[in-house]
């Protein structure tokens, strides 16, 4: 077993102290690749002698699946969010498989309701020290539109009819953020207070345990199940690839696979039939 060195500890290759903080193999990795091509430039732009991440060995990421709920559960969460004031986070969640950054950083101007559309192009996070932060997508891909079906496009109707309101009643005290989710002043939502909401409804209501990010894998999910291409799902959530969607949601594979092998033999049959009746 190749052995690397942890300031002064010997641990096994590719571990350090990642596991000791909870962190899992896949977050370990994309550490190690963004830190591998910082130091990269470094070296390029003659700062560095080498790229000391060069001389590690990343761990392997851990394939096992995601949590997620199903159908059912995910109606039975949403009854006992009614009374949150993320409830319409929630929903438009579950309905785009949209992070949590991408969600709190959706701005009107992205929004689309004529054509039912939106644009993730800006996120929001709370950075410790800095507090809430605009920024961009994690990747190129991750810039994208979303096709948005009845429900959210009633559920942002909602939501920009209620800010309106607020808006009136504020007056002068409005905050005019722009932002689709925001508090009663028009101020953007923090998102930690997102999770900190969905974990406390979870508890709750006695449902499986699930972080909200596990949303945007039920999303996922549920698109699969229903036989909507990977590659279509792999764009509406935005990753690198689609590998990356085959890879995260395999265990939906095999149930589609069989789908997949009875549809053409269905197809084949009616053929045969349409020539014998023609014939």
């Amino acid at each position: 077993m190749v052995e690397n060195t942890v300031l002064g500890q010997v641990v096994p290759s590719g571990q350090g102290y990642w596991w000791d903080r909870g962190l899992s193999a896949r977050t370990a990795l994309h550490v190690h690749r963004v830190l591998r091509e910082a130091l990269g430039h470094g070296v390029k732009w003659g700062i560095l002698t080498r790229n000391v991440a060069d001389a590690t060995t990343p761990p392997r990421p851990d394939n096992s699946q995601a949590d997620m709920w199903d159908a059912e559960t995910i109606d039975q969460f949403l009854v006992a969010a009614e009374g949150s004031r993320f409830r319409n986070v929630y929903h438009l969640a579950v309905l785009t498989g949209m992070r949590r950054s991408e969600l709190a950083g959706l701005k009107w101007d992205h929004v689309d309701l004529v054509n039912g559309r939106l644009s993730v192009i800006a996120t929001l996070q709370r950075i410790i020290g800095q507090g809430l932060v605009a920024g961009q997508p994690k990747t190129p891909r991750s810039r994208r539109s979303i096709a948005l079906a009845s429900d959210a496009i009633e559920l942002l109707h909602s939501l920009r009819g209620r800010q309106i309101e607020q808006r009136l009643d504020f007056g002068e005290l409005w905050m005019n953020s722009g932002y689709v989710f925001t508090q009663e002043g028009g101020k953007p939502i923090n998102p930690p207070s997102v999770s900190k909401d969905f974990a406390s409804i979870v508890r709750k209501a006695e449902l499986p345990h699930l972080t909200f990010h596990g949303l945007r894998h039920a999303h996922a999910t549920l698109a699969l199940t229903a036989g909507i291409n990977p590659k279509i799902v792999s764009e509406r959530l935005g990753h690198s690839n689609i590998a990356v969607t085959m890879d995260t949601y395999s265990h939906v594979l095999p149930g589609m696979q069989e789908a997949a092998a009875q549809a053409v033999e269905d197809l084949l049959a009616r053929a045969r039939i349409n020539r014998m009746d023609t014939a």
